[in-house]
């Protein structure tokens, strides 16, 4: 009988184990799922729709942010130019990089086929300087894997949904396809290396977005409000937010020769490198 309750205890046990590391597996997969950030995320019609006017609220740093990219990149205004824009989303950037550099091409890449569609109506005055690629970041170096000569290459609000491990990946495949001394240039946010600053940059994008949300849509929002409705958006979209220097280290391990933070405001940079 001893024996028995003892053999019972320990397949319990070892039940209770199995199940246990079960969903420590699921978990792990889920956070791992390389669609998670981009094509689940922003694959949707009313997403899509609202994007460019949601940016507005919530990032109208955006505008500068872009004309820091092309003001940054020393090269001239008539040349032939190459680009590649990761996370081209509705084609905001790649529209401001086409009126910057009027003869250049683009590759744009993003996993999510509703943007993509945007992009091109947005774009669709320079459709023949424009090629369109379906893939997330990870898929990326396979996808496109005769790309190379790039004069440079853009990002704007997209590669804070990376682990580090994979911005690292894709970032060493960036400077495997630029030119000698090709640029790497990206608008994004991060996280602040102190707490109380952290809460204080937080506070004061709350305020913000309050103050546009009562003049662009004429709508009241609590800052408590908006803390819980930018806070579930952050994890539906799995943003991995990093502090500006891990983002300037990738660079450096990626390969490049120069890693530099180019603009910045609070939690939002324009920083990059160069080949």
């Amino acid at each position: 009988m001893n024996l028995r309750i003892q053999y019972v205890k320990i397949n319990s046990h070892y039940n209770l184990l199995k199940i246990i590391c079960y969903c420590i597996f699921i978990i792990e997969g889920m956070e791992k799922n390389p669609l998670r950030e981009t094509a689940y995320a922003f694959n949707n019609s009313d997403i899509v729709a609202s994007y460019d006017a949601d940016m507005d609220v919530w990032h109208p740093n955006r505008v500068k942010m872009a004309s820091i990219v092309c003001e940054i990149l020393p090269f001239d205004r008539t040349e032939h130019l190459h680009f590649l824009d990761l996370g081209t989303g509705t084609g905001y950037l790649s529209h401001k990089i086409i009126k910057t550099f009027p003869n250049a091409k683009i590759d744009a890449v993003d996993a999510a086929a509703l943007m993509i569609e945007k992009a091109k109506l947005r774009l669709n005055n320079h459709r023949e300087q424009v090629t369109f690629h379906i893939s997330t970041f990870q898929d990326l170096p396979k996808k496109l894997d005769t790309l190379s000569h790039i004069d440079a290459v853009v990002s704007s609000f997209a590669l804070h949904h990376l682990y580090r491990e994979e911005k690292l990946t894709l970032l060493k495949y960036v400077q495997s396809i630029l030119k000698p001394h090709g640029w790497f240039v990206n608008c994004d946010v991060f996280k602040s290396t102190d707490a109380v600053l952290e809460a204080r940059f937080r506070r004061l994008h709350y305020q913000g977005i309050q103050e546009r949300t009562r003049k662009i849509r004429h709508e009241e929002k609590s800052l408590d409000e908006i803390s819980s409705a930018l806070s579930d958006k952050e994890k539906k979209d799995g943003d991995n937010l990093l502090l500006l220097m891990d983002d300037l280290q990738i660079i450096t391990e990626a390969g490049f020769r120069t890693a530099e933070c180019f603009w910045k405001e609070y939690r939002e940079a324009v920083y990059g490198g160069i080949k």
